[in-house]
């Protein structure tokens, strides 16, 4: 994966009040002078007590420097991923009516009638202000928009899946190039067979020497592409390749067995399945965002934090 460098320190805001050409000139003058103070500044803001106690006194850098040390990295990855989906956010169009619609739709799935309760409910989470639960809301929004989130199953939903059957037996051709995966469907529709094009160029080690075979599955036992791509093909259908993280496969479901309970059994069950399905799909398209993006770790105690 082609991981470069964004920039990630902090920087100083200059306010500039309006000046004569007279004023202009005399501060070029003065600028050896003028950054010579500043940089005095920021080493008497660094050496400032804030703790005095007779065993020793307490500075700013030394917090700072304590504070970067044990939270440094959880706090940049927070910042890094923050600009990361602001920026898509913006680029997608996610608008503030949007993230009022969506707190609206949490609160009424929670019962709540007020904003007041609502944020209430979310500082005893841990959220300690409305802005930080605006946020993270415009990260949902963001992520249902990116995986064409359609909300909450339906009973419709629920029992398409449920006609799908409980457990399908499948087999599949691994490999790790997407143009490779693209060739072999190619000469599978032209009627190749399955078993020995995956003996032949499979890598998984497992089925690969099986003629591809994986037996019966359940939900919950796949990576969410596989899974949701093998169920919602027909007994003996091919399916085109299908990008997971550990490459493209190729899958033909070769029977299906249907559920022995009724679907009221299961039909709670098989809500959080295709609930577990989009959450899955969420943080992928968060990790491809991720992937996109050039990161420049300038501080080298934080130096590998986004190596893959």
């Amino acid at each position: 994966m082609k991981k470069k460098w964004i920039l990630a320190a902090s920087s100083m805001v200059l306010l500039l009040a309006a000046c004569t050409n007279d004023e202009a000139s005399e501060e070029e003058q003065n600028g050896t002078d003028s950054s010579a103070e500043v940089e005095a500044q920021e080493a008497n803001d660094d050496n400032q007590v804030i703790v005095e106690t007779s065993a020793g006194d307490i500075t700013e850098e030394e917090l700072v420097n304590r504070l970067k040390d044990m939270y440094g990295d959880q706090v940049i990855q927070e910042l890094v991923q923050m600009k990361v989906m602001n920026h898509k956010a913006e680029e997608l169009g996610v608008s503030e009516e949007d993230i009022d619609e969506e707190i609206q739709t949490i609160q009424e799935s929670m019962g709540i009638e007020s904003d007041d309760e609502f944020y209430n409910i979310m500082e005893m989470q841990g959220i300690s202000s409305e802005e930080e639960v605006r946020e993270l809301v415009k990260q949902q929004v963001l992520l249902q928009k990116l995986v064409e989130d359609e909300g909450e199953p339906t009973e419709e939903m629920v029992q398409a899946e449920y006609d799908k059957g409980e457990e399908v037996e499948a087999r599949h051709i691994l490999v790790e190039e997407e143009e490779l995966a693209n060739e072999l469907y190619e000469r599978l529709t032209d009627g190749e067979d399955f078993a020995e094009l995956a003996e032949e160029y499979s890598v998984d080690p497992g089925s690969g020497s099986e003629g591809g075979d994986l037996g019966f599955f359940r939900r919950g036992t796949m990576t969410a592409p596989f899974e949701e791509a093998a169920y919602n093909l027909e007994v003996d259908e091919i399916s085109e390749p299908v990008p997971t993280q550990f490459g493209y496969h190729i899958i033909q479901v070769t029977d299906r067995t249907p559920f022995e309970d009724d679907f009221e059994e299961v039909e709670e069950q098989l809500y959080n399945t295709l609930n577990q399905r989009m959450m899955q799909r969420m943080g992928e398209k968060q990790q491809e965002m991720f992937e996109e993006v050039e990161i420049n770790v300038i501080d080298s105690r934080y130096e590998g934090l986004f190596d893959q």
